[in-house]
């Protein structure tokens, strides 16, 4: 394992950084036989060795979780991850960081299509125990292999953070200081997450945050709002910095954003659907049809539709066509929610938008508020597992439904 972790980091912060990975690559090798163990890779930031730095009262720290990647000949034995946790548990208390732990095989990578994380892994990682080879060696994650749905995807994933802010200053939290941060690191992540997801749809995406960085200040296409806001949440990820990053009072500034990430949203969507012009009117069946092809003919994903034919029933849309009723069926809470999500996230769409969402997450009213909470209670039952605690963390009451 060579390279630095971070871009601006100072050399003592680099070898505690060294520390913790150490350290966390001998509790986990002490839980997995030598023979399973194909490879350990840190992620994210960190692996690449663009990982941020928290600096506050003369200290450094890391910004984010330091991710790893565990990589097994065969699949692991029950309970594997949770013991791995509690393993880590100890590490994480004694250095107050987040140490995120994901196990897979070497098969299911090697089927696994090319989603954005692994093209990023491949190219992105430091190899902390077994073999050095085999991320590099998966030759079939290359950019142009990514899958467009993926990306859109993680568009969702990263807007979902927006949602949560605005749960936040629904509760009237835009005043409280840690409910602030919350909110900044969201909007970075948001803004991040869009502006990569439009690299990508102009053909111009790298697994680099620094190269994605200079690439789209260069991107002539691109609304000078929006490459301002990209640099200045791609600074913020590099070295947090509160006043420089978000004027004191939020809720414009908020609403700014969801302004421009909603332009944005739509027009990776146009690309994506490959609609010239999309608007939101129209937007709904369009991507429902769309979905049918989703994911081609791979055993796997019309085994998971099948399931969902049988087992999901979502809210009637009665304006929907019949193409589209049977996309919203067969994609499951996962593509109700990524359907639902611009109306939820970005007020758009008028009244039949908000009609929709409102039926198919099953919420109380067509409210902006009622909305959200909807969304957020079947993203914490179908989209993130672990967003439950969270919403107990930040003090959000999920929605229950109609």
């Amino acid at each position: 394992m060579g390279g630095r972790f971070t871009l601006k980091g100072s050399a003592e912060l680099e070898a505690r950084i060294a520390r913790v990975v150490g350290d966390a690559a001998t509790i986990i090798q002490g839980h997995v036989p030598r023979s399973t163990l194909r490879t350990l890779a840190l992620m994210g930031g960190y692996g690449r060795g663009e990982g941020g730095v928290d600096r506050r009262d003369g200290a450094e720290r890391p910004h984010n979780n330091l991710d790893f990647l565990l990589v097994l000949e065969r699949a692991p034995r029950a309970g594997l991850k949770a013991e791995l946790d509690e393993a880590l548990e100890p590490l994480r208390e004694r250095h107050g960081l987040g140490l995120d732990l994901g196990i897979m095989t070497v098969r299911s990578l090697r089927k696994s299509p090319c989603l954005v994380m692994w093209y990023d892994a491949r190219f992105g990682h430091k190899t902390v125990a077994g073999d050095a080879s085999f991320l590099p060696g998966l030759t079939h994650f290359t950019r142009d292999a990514i899958l467009p749905d993926d990306v859109r995807n993680l568009a969702v994933n990263r807007g979902t953070l927006l949602v949560i802010n605005e749960a936040l200053r629904d509760k009237g939290s835009l005043d409280d200081e840690e409910a602030r941060r919350t909110i900044l690191r969201h909007t970075a992540k948001a803004i991040i997450g869009y502006g990569d997801a439009l690299l990508f749809f102009l053909g111009a995406y790298d697994w680099s945050y620094a190269e994605k960085r200079r690439r789209m200040a260069g991107r002539h296409d691109v609304p000078d709002g929006f490459r301002r806001l990209y640099e200045e949440a791609s600074a913020f990820r590099l070295e947090p910095d509160d006043t420089r990053f978000a004027p004191r009072e939020l809720g414009p500034w908020m609403d700014e954003v969801r302004t421009r990430l909603a332009d944005v949203h739509l027009a990776c969507e146009a690309a994506r659907l490959s609609v010239p012009g999309l608007k939101w009117a129209g937007y709904v069946e369009r991507t429902l049809k769309h979905s049918l092809g989703e994911g081609g003919l791979r055993p796997g994903v019309w085994l998971r539709r099948v399931r969902n034919l049988v087992r999901f029933r979502p809210g009637a849309s009665p304006e929907l066509g019949l193409r589209a009723r049977l996309g919203l069926r067969l994609g499951g809470p996962r593509g109700v929610l990524a359907a639902a999500f611009p109306f939820v996230a970005f007020d758009v769409g008028g009244t039949q938008g908000a009609g929709f969402a409102r039926r198919v997450l099953g919420a109380a009213s067509g409210s902006p508020a009622d909305l959200r909470r909807a969304y957020l209670r079947c993203w914490s039952e179908s989209g993130d597992p672990n967003f439950a605690h969270v919403a107990r963390k930040l003090g959000l009451v999920l929605g229950a439904g109609s």
